[in-house]
């Protein structure tokens, strides 16, 4: 025997968080010239956090802005999860992404 459940019926449109708000964020404040791209990178490896990789937010000298998984330096280069290299004398500001 399955008890019976009153159950309404719903006669209008549900809106839910997404429709009443959305937040992107473009554009990264990012730069600190307090503290150089090498002392920046030398953080994040050494943070108790990092385990074998870290996601950052890189700003290159060209102003592009990239998102990447790092886990290696070699040779003055970040290497990132995909295989690829970042030079680190083209990083103008790099921090650990949110």
């Amino acid at each position: 025997m399955k008890p019976k459940v009153f159950i309404n019926s719903i006669n209008k449109d549900i809106k839910n968080n997404m429709n009443v708000f959305h937040f992107v964020k473009d554009d990264i404040e990012m730069i600190d010239v307090s503290v150089d791209v090498k002392n920046k990178i030398k953080n994040i490896f050494d943070s108790t956090s990092f385990v074998y990789k870290s996601r950052v937010n890189i700003l290159l000298k060209n102003s592009i802005k990239i998102v990447k998984d790092i886990i290696a330096i070699k040779d003055n280069n970040l290497i990132t999860l995909d295989g690829e290299k970042i030079n680190i004398d083209d990083i103008k500001d790099i921090k650990k992404a949110i």
